[in-house]
């Protein structure tokens, strides 16, 4: 028998979320692609950008209750994983759950599809998609310089 674990209500990525003082949550732009372009940025030559985005995760306790730890890995389009997010949580059983909003600044390394691995427990929960990509303008100015 698998180990019990909460409930996923969601798991998204988006440009801004908001929490409201009542705790009532915004989310605004839900994307699972993004694009960048460096152009009129200043950045030197061959250095690609941050892309500053929020991860908004919705947990129901189920049949998990007390404390516990969540971490949160990305995997970037070459396979290389560092952690970017660490918290623990309590749960209080049945429909009570937690709100987690994350704030992640992605460091553009390759283009391509990344993953955000959400493990509870050290036991995966669930994974994100964004795929990331520079604008059609600038991949056609980065194809004419090779």
């Amino acid at each position: 028998m698998d180990k019990p674990r909460p409930i996923v209500s969601a798991a998204l990525i988006c440009e801004r979320i908001i929490q409201e003082k009542d705790d009532a949550i915004t989310l605004v732009r839900i994307a699972d692609r993004v694009q960048y372009s460096i152009e009129g940025q200043g950045l030197p030559e061959g250095i690609k950008p941050m892309i500053g985005v929020q991860c908004f995760i919705s947990l129901k306790s189920g049949p998990m209750t007390g404390a516990h730890e969540m971490k949160m890995f990305l995997e970037n389009p070459i396979g290389g994983r560092k952690e970017v997010a660490k918290f623990n949580v309590h749960l209080l059983g049945r429909e009570q759950g937690q709100n987690l909003i994350i704030n992640i600044n992605l460091g553009v390394d390759h283009d391509g599809l990344y993953w955000f691995d959400v493990l509870f427990d050290d036991e995966p929960l669930t994974k994100i998609p964004l795929l990331v990509t520079a604008t059609p303008k600038q991949a056609a100015n980065l194809d004419k310089k090779d």
